[in-house]
């Protein structure tokens, strides 16, 4: 008679998609493998630098390993994803057979079309190929690959083994039917995948971030407050409702039953008057790194770089897991 663990390991094996392919073994695509791992799925993670792939299939073996031992994965199928994660330095053979490609290489267009064209020359042709950059035009990308229509961003926040956020964007010549087999793939492997209607330079949360970073440093530039102290106005406050809810969705409730256009109105001077006194520069002060390391030598502490690693993944898993308690992804 076979066992609990047996049964769901078979199980896994009848639904898995089809072997995955992770090109470029750095900290990101080491990440990627160990989610697809988790998923109980065929990994196949290719890089020329043979030391830094071996590195990285540890690396995504551990991962894969932490997501099921945090109760964020199957157990049996995560163990039958790390026996068939495997590295290589032959493209060629990474791709063979393969469904879906996750480009993770160094953020160069030069590179990445050449990956691309490297890629499309051996993958399948009905492989769907993403690519991870948060700043490089997929538009740009794909016009080195053959069917460019199957090509796509897939652009996840780091680290993308925990944090549940993808967001996919088409190219130019990227087809609806490729974005649609992209969300279904991402929501199978427990992503939640956003999609936009074009390719736009950061696309949605990095912008996001990057109006919040810039309004947060300006302010520690101005002297209005410390690092930590920016720090913990995010993290302790807005940060902790942004982590349940969207922004939209807050102050609809902060509208009451009124809802946004109550918020609007009430509010819209009170916010008009924040906006006009906002930060707007576009390049950084010469003096923003060393002003802001000096403050973020106090905030750390004596804690290390792997100990923050650590304190910051074992809230996200705390938040993940009670999100799930609740109904949630």
């Amino acid at each position: 008679m076979q066992d609990a663990g047996e049964t769901s390991r078979q199980r896994a094996v009848e639904t898995t998609p089809g072997p995955v392919a992770v090109v470029g073994a750095g900290l990101t695509g080491a990440s990627w493998a160990g989610l697809y791992a988790a998923a109980g799925l065929e990994v196949r993670l290719y890089d020329v630098d043979l030391e830094r792939l071996e590195a990285a299939v540890e690396r995504a073996a551990a991962a894969a390993g932490f997501l099921a031992g945090s109760g964020l994965a199957d157990m049996g199928a995560a163990e039958r994803g790390v026996e068939l994660l495997t590295g290589t330095g032959n493209l060629a053979a990474a791709v063979a057979g393969v469904k879906h490609v996750q480009e993770c290489v160094r953020e160069d267009l030069a590179i990445k079309r050449e990956v691309f064209a490297a890629v499309s020359a051996a993958a399948p042709a009905e492989a769907l190929i993403c690519t991870s950059s948060s700043g490089l035009s997929i538009s740009d990308i794909q016009t080195a690959a053959t069917g460019p229509e199957r090509c796509l961003a897939a652009h996840p926040y780091n680290p993308p083994h925990l944090v549940p956020l993808v967001e996919l964007a088409p190219g130019a010549l990227t087809s609806p039917e490729a974005m649609d087999r992209a969300a279904a793939f991402y929501t199978s492997v427990g992503k939640e995948p956003v999609k936009l209607t074009r390719d736009l330079p950061g696309y949605l949360a990095n912008r996001l971030s990057a109006a919040l970073w810039r309004e947060a440093v300006d302010l520690v530039l101005r002297g209005v407050a410390s690092v930590e102290d920016v720090d913990k106005a995010v993290s302790a406050g807005p940060g902790l409702r942004w982590a349940a809810m969207g922004p939209h969705l807050l102050y609809d409730l902060g509208g009451g039953e009124d809802g946004i256009i109550g918020h609007v109105q009430h509010l819209a001077g009170v916010k008009e008057g924040m906006l006009r006194d906002l930060a707007t520069w576009t390049t950084f002060p010469p003096e923003t790194g060393e002003i802001l390391d000096a403050g973020l030598t106090e905030e750390k502490g004596a804690r290390t770089y792997d100990e923050l690693v650590a304190e910051r993944d074992a809230l996200l898993v705390a938040y993940l897991r009670a999100r799930r308690e609740q109904g949630g992804p």
